[in-house]
């Protein structure tokens, strides 16, 4: 009778213990897996914000206006890239919009090259869109794989995540965790680059440097 409770007691044990195995190899692989996948998160945001920059920097050699360079005409392409001056349901600027806001801050330009530059815009825009696109399917992929499964959204949020790894870097501003899952969320419209990646807002149309008072 005693060697049979032992038998019972050692198969019992076994089974606790291969649970116990098979419970910290999940974990392990989670943590593993989550780790990666908040990496490349924190990547690909800043790679959508990159694009903004490398743009900007490359537009007026794409379009040999280099003595436009400005801080002005930086926010006007860069918004126009955003969307702030687009048409209502429209998927590209509206021209009288940007060129409204082209000539009130460059008075004497020369609008020959105007095509060239709402061309240039589009191009800059859909490269723009695609980084934004890619973090947003990263993101839905991420919560999914947090909330999908009978045990795995257990595991996962005892593995702490999202974790203090993620990140939402904005300059030297930085949040973590699931303030960082937060702010990723929010979707660039308009503004300058770090207020519309902080916010996710649409200030109202203005011309940068433009005097509000100026008729």
């Amino acid at each position: 009778m005693d060697q049979k409770k032992l038998i019972i007691g050692g198969g019992i044990a076994l089974f606790l213990i291969a649970i116990l195995i098979g419970s910290c190899i999940q974990m392990n692989s989670l943590q593993q897996e989550g780790v990666q996948r908040e990496t490349e998160l924190n990547q690909q945001y800043l790679t959508a914000q990159n694009e903004l920059s490398t743009y900007t920097s490359t537009f007026y050699e794409t379009i040999g206006v280099a003595n436009l360079k400005s801080d002005k005409m930086d926010q006007i392409i860069t918004d126009a890239v955003k969307g702030r001056y687009d048409s209502q349901g429209s998927a590209q600027p509206d021209r009288a919009q940007l060129f409204s806001a082209i000539k009130e801050a460059y008075p004497s330009l020369d609008l020959s090259i105007y095509d060239k530059i709402v061309d240039q815009i589009r191009a800059g825009r859909k490269a723009f869109q695609a980084q934004q696109d890619k973090l947003i399917d990263m993101l839905r992929a991420y919560d999914n794989w947090r909330a999908s499964g009978l045990f795995q959204p257990w595991f996962i949020r005892h593995l702490g995540f999202p974790s203090e790894h993620l990140e939402a870097r904005i300059g030297k501003d930085v949040k973590h965790g699931a303030d960082a899952r937060d702010q990723m969320w929010l979707i660039v419209t308009t503004s300058d680059t770090k207020r519309a990646y902080e916010t996710g807002t649409q200030d109202p149309l203005a011309v940068p440097g433009a005097n509000p008072g100026k008729k």
